[in-house]
């Protein structure tokens, strides 16, 4: 967004200290439209959108358009796909050169995406891993989302195993 309003004000600003006001002006509203095309054709985050039709979940592309999966909502299980890592740390010097000759490695951070899962196949829901927290929110979310449409995780909609009748004693 930050680029939508400064590069077409930059270019109006130099166009008007280097010919006119009026070529500042057509060159304002030109960086403007050209900004404008540029931030719409750009390729937007990879996520989905979720879509309960007709008791199935379907999942969409960001901009709606394509069809990515669909599941019966009966089939549909959402997990946290969860992953560790260790970031490296530069170390405390004043010289930049020296930060990554003393450079450790930090605690283990857990990662996570949401994957829906159905008919054996498992759909992540992005592809970057995002803080656990975060993921964790998402996920609660969207299980809110899919109950409101009548789904049922899967250890909820498992049917006990009968229990064995005892035979009375008399």
């Amino acid at each position: 967004m930050f680029q939508l309003f400064t590069v077409p004000l930059l270019v109006g600003i130099a166009l008007t200290m280097l010919a006119t006001p009026t070529a500042g002006l057509v060159g304002l509203i030109a960086a403007g439209a050209g900004s404008i095309w540029w931030w719409r054709r750009a390729p937007h985050a990879g996520g989905v959108v979720l879509f309960v039709d007709h008791g199935e979940l379907r999942l969409l592309s960001s901009d709606r358009k394509h069809e990515k999966e669909c599941f019966a909502l009966d089939d549909v299980d959402v997990v946290l796909d969860t992953k560790t890592i260790q970031r490296v740390q530069e170390g405390g010097s004043a010289i930049p050169a020296m930060r990554f000759i003393d450079a450790t490695v930090g605690p283990e951070l857990d990662t996570a995406r949401i994957v829906v899962v159905g008919r054996g196949r498992r759909v992540p829901l992005t592809e970057a891993y995002v803080a656990h927290m975060d993921a964790t929110e998402w996920f609660g979310k969207i299980r809110v989302f899919l109950r409101k449409s009548g789904w049922l995780p899967r250890d909820e909609r498992e049917v006990p195993p009968e229990s064995e009748s005892v035979p009375s004693s008399r």
